[in-house]
């Protein structure tokens, strides 16, 4: 049974997501936007990290810049789902569903940028992530709202969740490009669930639904919202 990552492992996963998202973000949008990247992002796409990876990556024969820095955002939504594994599985099976969601959306980025070219053998996935952010954003509402009463799951988590779509969204606007900007802002709210949401002890246990007082509910179920 799935037990970890730890809370502060699940935070430093979340984090990572986010900062690798953000860090991916300048040399994808300069290769899909040109001269038309906004100008803060192309003044980061000029530090010289960035000159140096693609030189690297020249010299490796990969020449793609636009499948390399956009199939690696795959990796953020991996960490997201590492960091919220503990903490859906306390939402019961629409928890459960949501993460395997956030997982697909990995699988379905690398697929879609490894099959950008015109030619590739599954050319129609191509762009598949936006759906995948938009279901992920619909169905945290619905994980939201149907999860347990009485175990212990607080009302601010499941605004949080709900406001999921808005949170992908609103990040996708500022930061200009998606999955990358989409990514930044769902896996900050992902730190915020690592951190300071209740977490089931055993991400593959359902948690029934109880009466009671809701602290020994949430023990008595699972639920735990200490570190562990």
């Amino acid at each position: 049974m799935r037990t970890r990552p730890t809370r502060p492992r699940a935070v430093t996963a979340a984090l990572a997501a986010a900062v690798w998202a953000f860090f991916l973000l300048p040399p994808q949008q300069a290769v899909w936007s040109g001269v038309y990247i906004p100008p803060w992002l192309g003044a980061l796409d000029g530090l010289p990290v960035y000159d140096a990876i693609r030189w690297w990556l020249h010299g490796a024969g990969l020449h793609d810049f636009y499948l390399v820095f956009g199939a690696a955002a795959s990796v953020s939504f991996v960490l997201v789902w590492l960091a919220t594994g503990p903490t859906l599985a306390a939402l019961g099976w629409s928890g459960r569903v949501l993460g395997w969601l956030v997982l697909t959306g990995g699988v379905i980025t690398l697929l879609s940028y490894l099959n950008h070219p015109a030619d590739a053998p599954l050319h129609t996935i191509w762009g598949g992530e936006l759906f995948v952010l938009a279901a992920i954003g619909v169905w945290a509402v619905v994980a939201a709202a149907v999860a347990p009463r009485g175990v212990g799951i607080p009302a601010w988590e499941r605004w949080l969740l709900g406001a999921t779509l808005p949170i992908l969204v609103g990040a996708t606007a500022l930061l200009t490009y998606w999955p990358h900007g989409s990514l930044v802002g769902f896996a900050l709210e992902a730190a915020v669930l690592a951190a300071w949401a209740p977490r089931a002890t055993a991400a593959n246990d359902p948690l029934p639904r109880t009466e009671g007082v809701v602290a020994e509910a949430g023990r008595a179920h699972g639920v735990t919202g200490s570190d562990v």
